[in-house]
């Protein structure tokens, strides 16, 4: 199974704009199940948790700049796994979403 970093990268989104492949994606996220969003949801605080301990412990202005790039950076790396795990459900949410548009 690839593993796609922008959602153009997804051979079944490609003749999507941004904007409809963004509502897919919501689509398949919405239909994870409650271990896959347990497994999102512990990655996302693994990440965020060294920022919130950078906060409690504030005593010198460099310790911004591991939050800065923290901060930065927290996108580059959980919108690829939201992406890969959307991917599963990928299907359902393309005919979910196909049917809401011809409404």
């Amino acid at each position: 199974m690839p593993f796609y970093l922008k959602s153009s990268q997804i051979p079944a989104l490609k003749d999507y704009s941004f904007t409809e492949r963004a509502h897919i994606i919501q689509y398949a996220l919405n239909m994870l199940t409650v271990p896959e969003k347990f497994i999102l949801n512990i990655s996302k605080l693994i990440i965020l948790a060294p920022v919130f301990v950078l906060i409690a412990r504030f005593q010198e202005w460099w310790m911004l700049i591991p939050m800065l790039i923290t901060g930065i950076c927290y996108p580059l790396i959980t919108n690829p796994i939201q992406l890969n795990m959307a991917c599963r459900h990928l299907d359902q949410a393309l005919a979910s979403w196909k049917a809401d548009q011809s409404h």
